[in-house]
């Protein structure tokens, strides 16, 4: 099949100061291969780099500049300037494992029913120096993927409640999701992109091809460094549930033991992180609500009983 015949395919690229990486993640998405691509990179207020030069790399890059709204103000404003038939999202630090690209297309083309599709990604982590291994050493050609993992795979509103985790670079959506969606969420400062799939699950099914398409880089900027006295992730839960109950839209139920106990867990990781960062207060109260809930509840207790210590040694 020729380039043009393929249907459009936009990526959506929000960057901000992400001079280091951003060339490494551009180059792994022109080395797919699929001819028929647009690359929407959105800088978000950098003040380390000239990104217009990104635009004299191929013609099928074009570069957006905004002043520093948030990267789902970023990705909404990508999503909004594309013409895709399907949109696809990398960060500016991550790259694509070759044949990423035409595996997805490839698929959502067979599943008409399925509007996202998506894969496992490995973390990239650095070595003692600071520096990251080769990329080709770890990306391994995905253009052969074609099965489904039926684990990670179908009406998925309840397995994301559970955990079950969608690699934000991992993911292609047909531009009807996010037509029907409408974007992330701009007001939220932490969990946009779990809200984002927790939405997209109640409109369509979602499916994880067989095996990693992208490598998730590991370092101090990453998210999951960042800690907040508010427990976003739980509140989030809440909220969802609240808004759509724990019914899935196959007809089955999530009981709601389970779901209080998934709640909790996230209490008690709240907890657990800020405590030992010496942030006793928030972990006090986080654990006091796993115990409450059913999360761990030994160790709950045992680490609350230790955070009231401790508060008394140091009041």
């Amino acid at each position: 099949m020729k380039a043009l015949d393929l249907p459009l395919v936009s990526v959506v690229i929000p960057v901000r100061n992400g001079k280091e990486y951003i060339d490494e993640a551009l180059h792994s998405v022109l080395a797919q291969d699929y001819g028929n691509l647009e690359i929407i990179v959105v800088d978000d207020g950098s003040t380390d780099d000239d990104y217009d030069r990104l635009a004299q790399i191929d013609p099928c890059i074009r570069v957006v500049h905004l002043e520093g709204r948030g990267v789902s103000f970023a990705r909404n404003t990508g999503m909004r300037q594309s013409g895709g038939r399907y949109i696809a999202f990398l960060d500016a630090d991550d790259i694509w494992f070759p044949g990423k690209l035409a595996a997805q297309i490839r698929y959502l083309e067979r599943h008409p029913d399925v509007g996202v599709i998506f894969g496992g990604f490995l973390k990239w982590t650095s070595d003692d120096s600071g520096h990251f291994p080769p990329a080709s050493a770890l990306s391994s050609d995905c253009s052969h993927l074609e099965r489904a993992n039926p684990e990670r795979s179908g009406w998925l509103y309840h397995r994301l409640l559970m955990g079950l985790l969608v690699g934000m670079n991992t993911a292609v959506i047909r531009r009807e999701i996010y037509e029907w969606l409408g974007g992330f969420r701009e007001d939220m400062r932490i969990g946009e992109d779990y809200d984002f799939w927790l939405r997209a699950s109640r409109t369509t099914q979602m499916h994880a091809l067989d095996g990693d398409v992208a490598l998730y880089r590991i370092h101090a900027q990453s998210a999951m460094h960042k800690l907040d006295d508010e427990n976003y992730l739980g509140r989030l839960l809440l909220n969802t549930v609240e808004r759509y109950s724990l019914n899935n839209l196959d007809g089955s139920l999530l009981k709601e033991k389970t779901f209080h106990r998934r709640v909790a867990m996230t209490y008690f990781n709240h907890g657990y992180a800020h405590y030992w960062h010496g942030k006793i207060a928030v972990a006090r109260r986080a654990f006091a609500y796993s115990l409450r809930h059913g999360g761990r509840r030994l160790r709950s207790g045992v680490y609350w009983l230790l955070s009231r210590l401790k508060r008394t040694q140091t009041s």
